[in-house]
């Protein structure tokens, strides 16, 4: 019996042979022949399977000696290249669990990633070393090896082989624990699917599952690994031509990128011959009339549709006919793979009748362990069978049903994951990120299509005021991977919902994506563009948006690599002559790809004022009632009073934008800046403040200046409010704490060493809850953090030093009455000794927060509502205390 056969033999036969066993039987018969080739420009570094077993003994034996051993994750941060196959491979054969992080992912989330996965060793080269968490021990890969042999020891089938990371909805991304026994079934069917010691492309995404296959099932049947480095697998010309200059026979990658490489198959009239046998997993399969021309072309080649989530691996194969011609449009997913049970079912967990839709549910050995250090998650993921007592299903959360040929087809999410070239997303992860914008309301997230076999993420966005597309860009791009970053954004007025109060995500989709307006018809073309305007409008109109300068970088304004290769495609049609991805990559700003194409332009910024005003919620033009930003210039806290309220006004906010006051400003000096963007939008009034909190305090003085300035204030609301006493210590203004604590929290923001965690704990105390409304949590972007202190500390300064003046207007004091009574007291005192003219207080359940946002808010709304009404009224500032 052969090492294949034995490896392949089911686990109750007997022992089972290691894939690392069989690599290392290929190290022996055939030490140099080529087992890995790293290809890196135009240069190819090969690597022999007795130099490749060599590293990777050594870096095991490195790894052992750190302590990596059976149930230990090890996480792996490399750029793609053959050393990370070779971490691999080394921590599987330290015993380790092997768990890949994304180099291209936000240090934070890296940071996290690490803790959450509990580990203490690491590979990770001089570049990535320092984004790792203290206490983690770095092992080199490229440390010299040690004079000690490696004592190989085999794993036990039940512990955890590796972990993968998967998008999660809380924003914590889900790790999957795969076991050997798992490990095992997936190649025990890979290496019985297709003919061994194949030239494989080595193309998906590190922290891929899909990447055991390709890499595992190549090197244990003698096979050659050509690793593409990133800008191949980016560029669809460059892609094929590495597959033809290195004979590569077999290919696993997503649907999207199949489609691209197959278009530019026929564009440039390139056969990729050497093929034998392409894989296709991650995104369902469309065959589209390119997809069909290139394999009309390779009759040879077989075409697989693989179907499987990180937490089962691989579970339905189907092989596509040999005449392509007579593919279907959209074929199934296949049949369960060996070791593999599917089941669809109903919400009850009962079968549906075959041709019937249901949830696709998974069985077998190649069932993941679950989810890493989370046990709730795995229980509601994880099912106990209702068909064998003692199995598991796993519930995939997917669409399916199951023709009379006995292939499944995919009918999409029961839930609302998407697949974006190829990583799973799901969509709640990305909403998180972007309601965490302090001006974005409600926030959706789905796939379009934007061009053939092209989709795209798109956040669909209410908003209490215009945010560009770039804010929204760099905003998510801090606090998430870049794959999960949309590259569109549609504003909506309300976010459509559907009768039982969901999202309505099908009117969403019909909604028209931002674009560019074409010519009228009949309107004369400009004479001769320049090259800066083709490329502009070219970008205008893939991205969807026109909020980017001449030297703002394509991947930083929303592109990515597929909408990269559309601008490519769309230059080559409008300059009629081929344009080469890679002198976009090189050149990827909107001045220097039009200066290395033959001309430049340079584009202005745009100006900002820093008094803000925004609608919050609309009514008539000529009533309006503004709301003044508390400390940190956002105006996120009225959110919930506004949409309470029901009053016959147009509601506004009062935000400070851009950067924050001068650290020393006065209180006057930062209310002028609002007064007069203020009378720029209402120039004679009479006018309506209000504010909470310290946007009570600055309300107070704007209405002073209004008033000096010989205006009509009709109506002042402090919102819990005053400028004498702090209504959360009952200190004098002057003497509260919070400065103290701003200033301390900045200058932990500002220490490199400061962890995520570590701020979490500084920002949880009751005091800052109260001051700023919630802890800092991990994957703020620390940009917009900085801003928002930065401002918060001006204003508090502000604030201990601001002396106020007796006001002659009439003033309604909205009060928490969970202060207490005599706290209530003393803070009306304060006030009524300011106020030389009318004073209404009025009593609100709850405390200096939940009466403004919070299961108050509606009584709040109710009052403020009765006391807007009553404004003008014969004897309506008589009433009260």
């Amino acid at each position: 019996m052969s090492d294949i056969e034995t490896l392949m033999r089911p686990s109750t036969a007997g022992p089972e042979t290691s894939v690392l066993d069989l690599i290392r039987a290929r190290a022996r018969a055939h030490a140099d022949r080529d087992a890995l080739v790293d290809v890196r420009g135009t240069t190819a570094a090969p690597l022999s399977y007795a130099a490749l077993i060599g590293r990777v003994d050594a870096l095991a034996y490195r790894l052992r000696a750190a302590a990596a051993g059976p149930e230990r994750p090890v996480a792996v941060l490399l750029d793609r290249s053959a050393g990370t196959v070779v971490a691999m491979l080394a921590v599987l054969a330290a015993g380790g669990a092997y768990s890949p992080l994304d180099v291209t992912a936000p240090d934070a989330r890296v940071a996290a990633t690490v803790r959450h996965l509990g580990a203490r060793v690491a590979v990770a080269d001089h570049a990535n070393a320092g984004r790792l968490p203290a206490g983690v021990v770095v092992v080199d890969p490229d440390a010299d090896p040690p004079e000690e042999p490696f004592a190989v020891t085999p794993p036990d089938p039940d512990t955890v082989a590796y972990v993968l990371h998967t998008s999660g909805s809380t924003g914590v991304p889900k790790g999957v624990a795969m076991t050997h026994r798992g490990l095992s079934r997936l190649l025990r069917w890979q290496l019985a699917s297709g003919a061994p010691g194949l030239r494989t492309l080595q193309f998906t995404a590190t922290s891929f599952d899909v990447t055991f296959q390709e890499v595992l099932s190549t090197l244990a049947t003698g096979g050659c690994l050509v690793i593409a480095s990133d800008e191949v697998r980016r560029d669809p010309a460059a892609l094929l031509d590495t597959i033809v200059r290195r004979r590569v026979q077999r290919l696993f990658l997503p649907y999207v990128a199949l489609q691209l490489m197959a278009v530019t198959a026929g564009r440039l009239s390139v056969t990729p011959e050497s093929l034998q046998h392409v894989i296709t997993a991650g995104e369902r399969l469309i065959v589209t009339p390119a997809i069909r021309d290139l394999f009309a072309a390779i009759p040879h080649c077989r075409l697989d549709n693989h179907y499987g989530p990180t937490e089962a691996h691989l579970v339905t194969s189907l092989t596509l006919p040999e005449e392509p011609s007579a593919w279907p449009a959209v074929p199934a997913i296949g049949a369960p793979v060996t070791g593999v049970s599917c089941w669809v079912l109903d919400d009850r967990l009962r079968p549906v009748p075959d041709g019937n839709a249901g949830e696709l549910y998974v069985g077998g050995a190649g069932l993941a362990r679950g989810y890493h250090d989370d046990p709730a998650r795995t229980a509601e993921r994880f099912v106990a069978s209702p068909f064998a007592a003692a199995e598991r299903l796993y519930r995939t959360g997917d669409l399916a049903r199951l023709r009379g040929d006995g292939n499944y087809e995919f009918l999409g999410r029961a839930d609302r994951q998407l697949k974006v070239r190829g990583f799973r997303v799901e969509p709640a992860e990305v909403e998180d990120a972007l309601l965490r914008h302090p001006r974005v309301e409600a926030a959706a997230a789905g796939l379009r299509e934007v061009a053939d076999g092209v989709s795209v993420l798109v956040g669909y966005l209410q908003t209490d005021g215009p945010v560009s597309h770039r804010e929204l860009t760099e905003h998510v791009r801090g606090i998430l991977p870049a794959y999960m970053v949309p590259s569109r954004y549609v504003t909506v007025a309300t976010m459509p919902r559907t009768t039982t109060g969901k999202i309505d995500g099908q009117a969403l989709a019909r909604l028209a994506l931002p674009a560019v307006p074409a010519p009228a018809e009949g309107e004369p073309a400009p004479d001769a563009p320049s090259l800066a305007a083709i490329v502009t409008a070219i970008w205008a109109r893939v991205l969807g948006h026109d909020e980017f300068e001449g030297d703002d970088d394509f991947f930083d304004v929303g592109g990515d690599s597929l909408l990269a290769t559309w601008v490519v495609a769309e230059l080559g049609q409008a300059l009629d002559r081929p344009v080469d991805l890679s002198l976009f990559l090189e050149y990827s700003t909107v001045d220097d790809l039009a200066g290395a194409l033959g001309s430049a332009v340079s584009v202005p910024r745009p100006r900002r004022t820093s008094s803000q005003i925004v609608t919050l919620r609309p009514g008539p033009s000529d009533r309006s009632l503004y709301l003044v930003h508390p400390l940190g210039g956002e105006l996120l806290g009225y959110r919930e009073l506004a949409h309470a309220s029901a009053a016959p006004l147009r509601l506004l906010g009062v935000g400070w934008t851009g950067e924050p006051p001068a650290f020393g400003s006065t209180l006057g000096e930062i209310a002028r800046t609002h007064v007069e963007q203020l009378r720029t939008i209402e120039p004679d009034g009479p006018y309506r403040l209000g504010g909470w909190s310290f946007g009570g305090v600055l309300a107070y003085e704007m209405a002073q200046q209004l008033v000096a300035d010989g205006h009509t204030v009709e109506f002042l609301g402090l919102f819990d409010a005053n400028p004498v006493i702090d209504p959360l210590t009952g200190l004098p203004m002057a003497r509260t704490p919070f400065l103290g604590l701003l200033d301390t929290v900045v200058a932990r923001l500002d220490d490199p060493a400061t962890t995520p965690a570590e701020l979490l704990e500084l920002t949880s105390t009751e005091t800052w809850v109260q001051l700023m409304g919630a802890p800092i949590a991990a994957g703020a972007s620390s940009a917009y953090l900085r801003t928002v202190l930065d401002t918060a500390r001006a204003c508090m300064n502000a604030a201990m030093r601001y002396r106020p003046l007796p006001y002659p207007g009439p003033v309604h004091l909205f009060q928490a009455a969970g202060a207490g009574p005599a706290r209530q007291a003393e803070l009306a005192a304060a006030i009524r000794g300011l106020c030389t003219g009318p004073l209404t207080v009025i009593p609100i359940d709850g405390d200096h927060w939940t009466f403004i946002r919070g299961e108050h808010v509606t009584e709040t709304a109710a009052e403020l509502d009765a006391a807007l009404e009553r404004v003008g009224e014969a004897g309506s500032t008589q009433s009260g205390s």
